[in-house]
This record gives structure tokens, sequence and C-alpha cells, in this order.
């Protein structure tokens, strides 16, 4: 193996001063290795991925993980998968593709809350994240996380709950996967009187009578302490708490985050029974960090990029400073060839996977 590393890379007498690696026969071959990455990449993203059921649920559970990693860094609770949420999510995101808009409202005027309702989700807070035309999870992560209106969601220190689905349709006249992701604290939190007892930053506490909505604050912290609020003595039955809701923004332009007041008549109107699924974890249970490779091929591919241009840049500065007397100009050319190849082919990647997604 030492001898075979040698000649590969050193420059000496044995290999007439030319690495092998830089050989037109080997720089050949790994010409060959990096167009079937490319293949296997433009396969994965441009046929299986909007086409396979599996991969699809394999992405929804991967960014349930990416957005809870975010929270962790931020000290932030872990948000719980909740069957309800799930299919809160999947009915806005099946709405979307079957209809072909990529809106926090619906063609029909339907806002986001009304998925939660007929999912039978009583809340006190709530929020919603959207994309579009991703083909890689990372990639939603982190222009969610680059948003502020979107960030402020994930990182909402008041939610307890997320659910997120996916559904393939068209929009914009391509084949598109439609990405909801909902978060919720559920009503059930509330005190036995039936109304939150503290005022949570970007909901409401509220009387029959008097509804009092507090300034949305845009700070560092996801909670700010706010002076606590004792409501006026309410009629039995208690009416479930109406709340502000934390819209994220449907386009990738920063937006200051929008509340919305829900109707107290609204709140209370009788909810439809919806048949809601069990969680399935579609993700291999014993390998996360494959189903996080199967769910962002744009960055496993960038990874194995950078790892040939490393290779090919170590051969370079061996083949010319070791006997910087002795040069050939051919492996030296081999070689940066290579490395405009690779370049290329990264750019190009992130320019396809990226230039029509939207947030």
């Amino acid at each position: 193996m030492r001898k075979l590393l040698k000649d590969h890379f050193i420059p000496h007498e044995g290999n007439d001063y030319q690495p092998h690696f830089l050989r037109l026969k080997v720089v050949t071959g790994i010409l060959a290795l990096i167009f079937v990455v490319e293949g296997l990449y433009l396969v994965q993203t441009l046929v299986i991925i909007p086409k396979s059921d599996y991969l699809a649920a394999i992405f929804a559970v991967v960014l349930v993980e990416q957005t809870n990693e975010a929270r962790a860094a931020e000290a932030l609770a872990t948000l719980t998968q909740s069957p309800i949420l799930e299919a809160v999510a999947k009915m806005k995101a099946e709405d979307m593709a079957a209809k072909g808009y990529f809106a926090h409202n619906s063609p029909e005027g339907k806002t986001p809350w009304y998925w939660f309702k007929q999912a039978g989700y009583a809340y006190l807070a709530a929020g919603e994240n959207l994309a579009v035309n991703f083909t890689d999870s990372k990639d939603v992560t982190d222009a969610w996380m680059s948003s502020p209106s979107h960030r402020a969601n994930i990182l909402h220190g008041n939610y307890t709950e997320i659910g997120i689905a996916t559904a393939k349709g068209v929009y914009k006249d391509r084949d598109a996967i439609f990405v909801v992701e909902v978060f919720g604290l559920p009503a059930k939190t509330s005190t036995s009187a039936g109304w939150p007892t503290t005022v949570l930053r970007d909901n409401i506490a509220a009387s029959p009578t008097n509804i009092i909505t507090p300034t949305v604050e845009t700070t560092k912290s996801p909670v700010v302490p706010v002076p606590t609020i004792t409501p006026a003595p309410l009629p039995t039955p208690v009416p479930t708490p109406p709340a502000t809701v934390v819209a994220g923004a449907e386009t990738s332009v920063a937006k200051e985050l929008s509340v919305e007041t829900v109707d107290l008549g609204e709140t209370n109107a009788p909810l439809p029974e919806v048949e809601v699924l069990p969680s399935v974890v579609y993700a291999p249970a014993n390998a996360p960090f494959l189903a996080a490779l199967l769910a962002s091929p744009r960055h496993l591919t960038m990874a194995l990029y950078m790892l040939f241009a490393a290779i090919v840049l170590v051969a370079l500065a061996l083949a010319i400073f070791i006997n910087i007397r002795i040069q050939h100009p051919h492996l030296i050319a081999s070689g940066l060839l290579l490395l405009v190849i690779i370049v290329f082919l990264a750019l190009a990647n992130s320019s396809m996977s990226l230039a029509q997604a939207v947030i």
C-alpha cells in the first residue's frame, strides 16, 4: 500500500517523476466516476424523488429532525411529531399540489388555519412554513433558517408539536414537491379554568368581551416574558381560547411577522371528524444517517465532489513542490482540468436545484 501511494502521488525516479494519479489513464477513470456520480444525482432529483412516495416520506421525517436540530442549537425543547398536525400538513400540501398554487391562502380564500380546523386541532398557537421545488431537505431547512419569519416559526419557544408532509404536483409547468411544515401548541395545555394564565408571546388571552393582542416582538430570544393577565370570570361551558398565529413568509423575500386573530365564533364552531392515521417512521430506524443522505442528494454529491477536489489538490501540490525543478506540464494540466470539471458540476447542481425553489 505504501508503494502504491508513493507511485500514485509522489514524483520519484521509479515513476519517472510522473505520479500515476495525474496520468491520463487514472484521470480518465476519475472523470468516469465523477460522471457516474452526477448521473445518479440527476436521476434521483429529476426522476426518483418527484415520483417516489418512499423518498418523499423520508424527506418529511428528515425535515423534522433538522428542525429539532436547529431548535436544540438554540437550547429550545424538541418538538413532538403530532399525527394530527401531519394530517393538517398533508391536507394543505395536497390542496396546493392539486390546484397548482403556492401560498398560505388558497385560491378560494382558505387560510392556513382552515386545515387545523378540518383536522380538529384546537390550538393556542400555530404556525406554517411552506416550500416548493426543493429536492434536498437540507436546502429546505437552510432556506427557512435564512428567512426571518420562517426562522421565527422554527425557533418559536411556545410550540410543542410539529407535523410535516409533502405532496407531488405541478407548479409553474414543472413537476414539484410541495412541502408543508406546521407547528402547534395544543389547547389542552391551558389551565383548568379554560384560559392560559400567562400571555404567551405571539398569543392572546381573552374573555368573550375583551381580546388583548400584544405587539409581536422580534427579539433574539424565542420567548419573551410578559406580564400575567387574569381574565374576567367566564360562563360555562368555557369556549376554546382564540389565538394569534405566526405565519412564515410565502416567498423567500423577508417579511415582518404577521399576526392573525382567530374570531371567537369561528373558534367555537363544531369541528368535523377527520381520520388521522398513526405516525409512520419511514426512515430506517437504525440508520438516520442513511435517511439524511437519501433526503439530501445535492449535499451528498457536493461532499463527494469536495473529496475528489481535495485529493486532486493534494496530488497537484505534491507533483509541483516535491521536485520543483522537474515538472511535467501535461500532468498539471490534467489535475487542473479535473478541478475545473468538479467545480463546474458543483455550481451547476446548486444553480439547477435552487433556481426554481421557493419558500
